[in-house]
Order: C-alpha cells, then structure tokens, then sequence
C-alpha cells in the first residue's frame, strides 16, 4: 500500500525532516538505521514520492512516532499559563524549586523552574548523561555549575552546563532567583 495523496506525503515527509534533525541525524545515518534507501528518504521529505507502508513504519518506528501521528494533521496549541503560587514545589537544604512548565516533544523531557536559593551552598546528584541545565540569574548572585568549574553569575547572567555529575547553586549573599530549565534528551532505540 503506497500514501498517494501530495498533501499528506508533504505532511508525513515534514515531520519525518522535523523529527530527523531534533535526533541530530544526517540522512545517511536515519537511511542505514531505519533501512530505508537513502534517495527514498530524501524524496520523502521533500514531499514527493509514494513511500510504502512498510517505509513509513519503519521510520516511525526508528523515530519513535507513532504511526497514525505521521498522517495527523498538525495542530497549533493553545498558549499555557502557570499562575503565580500554582505549581508543584519542592524544598531541600535553602533550595526552593516551583515546577511551572514540564513537556515531552519529539527531542526531549525538560522542565522549567522559578529557582529561589538562600545564603549557602545546595549540592545536586547527577541527573544522567547528556542532560543539560540552563540558568539565568534575576536578582541576586550565584555560584553554579559542575564541580571544578563553577562560574559566578549576577542578575542576567545567563549559563548551560552538562549536569551528569555532581554539581552545585551557591547564593553568595542573600537569595537569589533564577529560571532554571532541565533538557532530558530523547532516548533514541538502539536498531543495530
């Protein structure tokens, strides 16, 4: 069974690109994983062609897409508000953490904090490999990062860092309040 319609296959080949590059896979590499050849994929994501089923559910698959998400059409989301003193909030040791936004997309789990540290020094635990911290300093100043390679940072300053080891937020005087956001990365199936 052969997708014949232009507009889907432009739909399905869009979000077969999309969910490529989110992964940081060249054609090459999605073509050799998925065992699709690599003129096809190409002509797929250019909208063209008449890719098989079997096609499809293989670089759904690879993908980690659904299936029938290849067919959907894609829909524009409505805008999402966190009120102030809504969300799930976690104390520990002059840590204050309230979680305002968490979502799963095709490259990754992140979330987003209102980070409020007191006068001291908070140490954190690994979170994994390849996770990444993003912070950016509002009022304050702070001393974040991996251990052995902390930076200070005032209101505005902003930082990435990789957090799979240990790692520290130290307020320097007084408390500080950040945005904290944390990037899981997809974990893509291994189909060797």
């Amino acid at each position: 069974m052969a997708v014949t319609s232009a507009s889907v296959t432009a739909r399905v080949g869009g979000k077969i690109r999309r969910a490529r590059l989110a992964r940081g896979l060249s054609l090459n590499e999605l073509s050799r994983l998925a065992s699709v050849a690599k003129a096809t994929l190409a002509q797929l994501e250019r909208g063209q062609g008449n890719p098989t089923l079997e096609t499809l559910t293989s670089l759904a698959t690879y993908l980690s897409i659904p299936l029938p998400d290849l067919f959907s059409p894609d829909t524009v989301p409505q805008p999402q508000v966190t009120r102030a003193g809504e969300g799930m909030v976690v104390r520990d040791d002059g840590l204050t953490l309230r979680l305002l936004h968490s979502a799963t997309g095709e490259r990754a789990l992140y979330e987003i904090f209102d980070l409020r540290l007191a006068e001291g020094v908070y140490e954190s635990d690994s979170h994994g490999e390849g996770v990444l911290e993003h912070l950016i300093v509002h009022n304050g100043e702070m001393r974040v990062g991996p251990h052995g390679r902390p930076v200070r940072l005032r209101a505005g300053d902003f930082v990435s860092f990789t957090a799979d080891g240990p790692h520290s937020y130290e307020s320097l005087h007084g408390e500080t309040r950040a945005t904290l956001v944390v990037f899981y990365p997809a974990r893509v199936p291994d189909r060797r």
